[in-house]
């Protein structure tokens, strides 16, 4: 492949591949977003309720409805009402939390995240002026890491499980000495669960009991009930955090949709947590890994064995370059993905694949990349 035909666009390669299907047509296995409806159920509660007197400011914290129903969710950890934030989804609470810790540390400091690294971890030290480290997954080692953080100067860890770019779930054991350095070295872990119903086999550990000051667990609803557009999560703290939290939030949030919280809190009052649907969800990725992973062996690409999310993260065969490989399958096929290069240095011959997609979608979207490929003798 020609090395000088294609320019790297400025700027995040999950929009600008995205909005090549929203603008062009084509098949999007690029941006994280589930090709299935919510729950029908879900979508009647919103409707039920467009006429009611819910359409002003919601509480700061979260409607109250929808919190009792989380913190009855998470009644096995014994978590207090205070803290609990209800959010603009995952995003502003990763922002909420690294501001929060930026403004309480008075000396320099740096964050990590596990290599390949989701976007808004390396991002957001960059957009606050944060050096930013990525540590190698397949590297884990208790005293590895403790020297890399020492070396570092690292006071922010990002943890997620399952992952993304790569599916990847820490284990039980890993988890507890994440906790275990983070607690011991002053470093906090912030851990984004968003993909924690939506595990292949056993589901995820996270290190919450008895939350230390030094940790802080973050999840949503946008995947869980594939409604990311919703915009709905939230945030669960030492309470020694409690008033520093929320005095950002007032400033920068404010409150999530009303209408919306609304809605859902009546949904999962009703439907159990919305379990009968997120089992659905979760044998339906589980299905469409193998589906994409079985194809892409074929093709001799390499793929480390993922246990959950929306991702196949995959290395393409011969040392061929991802970025090429993007465009070049987008131009000739309308089958938009994402090259490694945006989540790794070390990925520049990797490629994510969005397997949250619709049966006909995923099929077609494999056929098109089969075509592709055998044209190209790979």
């Amino acid at each position: 492949m020609s090395t000088s035909k294609y320019t790297m666009p400025q700027g995040s390669l999950i929009s600008y591949m995205s909005n090549k299907v929203k603008t062009y047509g084509g098949i999007n296995f690029a941006q994280g977003i589930p090709g299935y409806n919510p729950p029908e159920a879900l979508l009647q509660h919103l409707e039920s309720i467009a006429h009611a007197e819910i359409h002003q400011y919601a509480p700061g914290i979260g409607n109250l409805k929808l919190r009792k129903l989380i913190l009855e969710h998470y009644k096995d950890f014994q978590f207090d009402d205070d803290q609990l934030l209800v959010l603009q989804g995952a995003t502003e609470a990763l922002s909420l939390v690294f501001q929060y810790i930026k403004n309480s540390l008075d000396q320099p400091f740096a964050a990590m995240a596990f290599d390949p690294v989701y976007e808004s971890y390396r991002h957001l030290p960059r957009i606050m002026n944060i050096p930013f480290h990525a540590y190698a997954h397949k590297q884990f080692d208790t005293d590895h890491l403790l020297n890399f953080i020492k070396d570092h100067n690292i006071r922010v860890m990002f943890v997620n499980s399952p992952g993304n770019p790569f599916g990847a779930v820490f284990t039980e054991q890993q988890m507890n000495e994440l906790r275990r350095i983070c607690d011991s070295h002053g470093v906090y872990m912030i851990i984004d669960a968003v993909y924690s119903n939506l595990y292949y086999e056993k589901p995820p550990h996270y290190p919450i009991k008895n939350l230390s000051p030094q940790i802080f667990y973050i999840n949503s609803f946008s995947k869980m009930l594939s409604v990311t557009g919703w915009r709905i999560g939230y945030l669960i703290s030492h309470p020694s955090h409690t008033e520093g939290l929320r005095d950002i939030h007032d400033y920068i949030g404010l409150c999530t949709n009303a209408p919306l919280q609304q809605a859902l809190a009546n949904y999962l009052e009703q439907k159990h947590y919305g379990e009968t649907y997120v089992n659905w969800l979760r044998e339906t990725l589980k299905s469409a890994y193998k589906r994409m992973e079985k194809s892409l062996l074929k093709l001799n690409f390499d793929i480390p064995k993922a246990n959950g999310g929306y991702y196949v993260w995959a290395k393409l065969p011969q040392n061929k370059d991802g970025f090429e490989f993007t465009m070049e399958l987008y131009d000739e096929a309308e089958v938009a993905v994402i090259p490694g290069i945006h989540f790794s240095e070390n990925a520049h011959d990797f490629i994510r694949f969005n397997i949250a997609r619709p049966e006909n979608e995923l099929l077609e979207g494999i056929k098109r990349i089969e075509e592709f490929c055998a044209k190209r003798d790979l």
